[in-house]
């Protein structure tokens, strides 16, 4: 734990001692309720970022237990990130690579496990590469993934896969967006889960008014989850958010509430 205060404390002098790498972050509280055991938690998160100019980033993600304390037993680093970028072509390292098409909810969508990885970004083409162990042995590998955006016909698609190379299992998955109605911006993904023989979808709308609103399912139930949230925008950068996911076949309610302070 001392070394990760280390790495905090040394990370804001550089970036408060250059100009050209401004400190930026996020402090998160967040509620939500157990539909088990139909109580309450709480969690905290903060999110460092830092820019050396356009040519490398920091990102370090931490987080409370759950209990809402940052003493030295709760507090840890949930993510990190470390990139660069030349000449166009992106490196990153870190826990929180992945390349894969993700919505809302994604309570139906197939979701691949990715811990350590490398990710490389060339244009609007993406491959991560992920490790069994980062630590111990960086050649057995884990995953591979990749994904492309372009446009069709005037919206944005992204086609993405992940290969488990322990499992051989493979995910399929694609996200159409840019479709507008009126002051409301309509999404849906789609991916395919080759071992299990299983699609699932979900489709969101976003409004200019800070209402995001989602529904979801698939093959073999068609809607299982409704579910959205608003976010009110306060002063200098805080932000407040309440939202909510029902799902229908287990008739379960679940609310969620926060409040961010953007710096």
């Amino acid at each position: 734990m001392r070394t990760v205060f280390t790495i905090v404390a040394a990370t804001m002098i550089a970036g408060s001692a250059a100009a050209q790498s401004p400190l930026s972050g996020e402090v998160k509280l967040e509620f939500k309720e157990n539909p088990i055991s139909e109580k309450i938690a709480g969690t905290m998160n903060l999110d460092l970022g830092i820019n050396v100019g356009s040519i490398s980033t920091v990102d370090l993600d931490f987080g409370s237990k759950g209990d809402g304390s940052f003493n030295g037993s709760s507090l840890k680093l949930n993510d990190w990130t470390v990139g660069t970028n030349v000449y166009g072509v992106g490196v990153e390292i870190g826990t929180d690579n992945s390349v894969f098409v993700g919505a809302e909810g994604e309570q139906t969508l197939a979701s691949p496990d990715m811990t350590e990885s490398v990710k490389v970004t060339v244009g609007a083409a993406q491959v991560a590469v992920g490790f069994d162990s980062f630590t111990t042995d960086m050649s057995e590998l884990s995953n591979i993934q990749g994904s492309y955006t372009t446009v069709v016909q005037g919206y944005d698609v992204t086609v993405a896969a992940d290969r488990n190379l322990n499992t051989d299992n493979t995910l399929v998955g694609s996200t159409v967006s840019g479709l507008q109605f009126n002051e409301t911006a309509l999404s849906g993904t789609l991916t395919y889960d080759t071992d299990a023989e299983a699609f699932g979808y979900e489709v969101v709308a976003e409004t200019a008014t800070g209402i995001t609103t989602y529904l979801n399912g698939d093959d073999t139930d068609t809607l299982q989850n409704v579910g959205g949230e608003y976010v009110y925008g306060l002063v200098d950068g805080a932000e407040l958010s309440a939202g909510a996911n029902y799902n229908i076949d287990s008739e379960e309610f679940t609310p969620t509430a926060g409040l961010s302070f953007n710096f």
